[in-house]
């Protein structure tokens, strides 16, 4: 059980996500347009071209749904380069991510992002290097699972209510609990305000409320 602010659902898929850092270079040094820079290698041309393919594999990977979970993407968040208008860059930066479903495979994933980059690179006379951070893998819990179904009786012994099945919005350590060693995870927290901000909140009695299902959940799992 994990205390994440997601309270609405019981959340039993979720999308893997990996940030990516494209860093593309040219050899020697920024020059103006007019005195070499329209001969040299464009980094900036070669960052778009990396963009609108970005563009073009997310647009497929629209295909691939879930019906919980949503779809896979390939997301531009961030580019960066020059210091003027009328210069040749050395470097151009990109930010993105990239989220999948569960039965996609990671290395799969990433091995195409390399191999698009370095086809990139090879067009354009660029270096292109690529990070590829995973944050955490997809994951899917099976409804009937005994902490699921645990869980369920004991928010409708509480509330009178079950809660509908949905997805995981974000990504946290349940993912890997469930991808790497097939453990059961469940994501499901107080009722809370000001995620991520400065400005985080939530009411004494969601704390308590949390801690009373996770106490008589792992009561139930375990007696039953």
């Amino acid at each position: 059980m994990l205390p994440e602010y997601l309270c609405d659902r019981l959340p039993v898929a979720g999308r893997g996500l990996a940030m990516l850092d494209v860093t593309v270079t040219r050899p020697g040094e920024p020059v103006h347009e007019v005195l070499g820079g329209l001969e040299q290698p464009n980094v900036i041309a070669a960052g778009a071209e990396i963009v609108r393919r970005f563009v073009e594999r997310n647009d497929r990977l629209a295909q691939n749904t879930h019906p919980l979970a949503g779809r896979e993407s390939l997301f531009v968040g961030q580019i960066h380069s020059g210091e003027i208008y009328n210069q040749s860059p050395t470097e151009f930066r990109l930010s993105a991510t990239r989220r999948w479903l569960s039965g996609t495979s990671v290395q799969d994933v990433e091995d195409e992002y390399r191999e698009l980059l370095q086809r990139v690179a090879q067009e354009t006379g660029t270096s292109i290097d690529g990070q590829f951070h995973l944050t955490r893998d997809a994951f899917e819990i099976d409804p009937d699972e005994p902490l699921v179904t645990a869980f369920q009786s004991v928010f409708e012994l509480l509330t009178g209510e079950t809660l509908p099945e949905g997805a995981k919005p974000f990504v946290d350590d349940g993912n890997t609990f469930v991808s790497r060693g097939g453990i059961p995870a469940i994501t499901h927290g107080p009722n809370a305000k000001g995620a991520h901000t400065l400005h985080e909140e939530v009411a004494v009695s969601e704390l308590e409320r949390v801690a009373l299902v996770y106490a008589l959940t792992a009561i139930t799992y375990c007696r039953d």
